[in-house]
């Protein structure tokens, strides 16, 4: 006996989209099962074409056989899946990038703002003459002369005064990182 191919099948009936459907929703599914992998993502696409052919089952004037309209369907759904998923996974990429990188600044912020305090803390734990000396470098920019100068102390007092501050907020530092 000789089976009806899926060309003679009057898609437009619900007898006839049925009998289409069981005749060729395994081969759709094979189709793009092949291009994804992915189980429930083919069955669901499988489901669309099929609606799709039913929604639009009176505007379709087809010049080919309703099969080779499933296939092709079945290919580009593939495609366009594939191509969506694609561009979303870009979109998820980035922005996971731009948040790694936003969290990042926030502890580079949080870390030197915690450095900074500290540093302060020592700072203020320094003998006065040593802490004025060091602050006149480093705040207000001042070189070695001339803060010998404004304070009237010798060139090598300075650089004393530079050394052990250094030291000591090298020494506190060191012990907490």
């Amino acid at each position: 006996m000789c089976e009806r191919n899926n060309t003679d099948i009057d898609f437009r009936t619900a007898k006839g989209f049925e009998e289409l459907y069981n005749r060729s929703a395994d081969q759709l599914f094979h189709i793009i099962f092949r291009q994804l992998g992915d189980k429930s993502a083919t069955q669901e696409l499988v489901q669309n074409i099929y609606l799709k052919l039913w929604e639009r089952r009176f505007e379709l004037e087809l010049d080919i056989p309703v099969q080779h309209y499933l296939n092709r369907a079945a290919k580009l759904a593939a495609l366009d899946y594939l191509k969506t998923t694609q561009r979303r996974q870009q979109h998820l990429d980035e922005i996971l990038f731009d948040q790694a990188k936003s969290n990042n600044d926030t502890e580079k912020t949080v870390f030197f703002q915690e450095l900074k305090n500290r540093i302060s803390t020592i700072i203020d734990r320094l003998p006065p003459k040593c802490r004025a000396v060091f602050l006149m470098s480093r705040e207000q920019g001042l070189n070695i002369r001339e803060i010998s100068e404004e304070l009237a102390i010798a060139e090598k007092t300075v650089e004393a005064h530079l050394t052990k501050a250094l030291k000591t907020i090298k020494g506190h530092l060191g012990e907490k990182i």
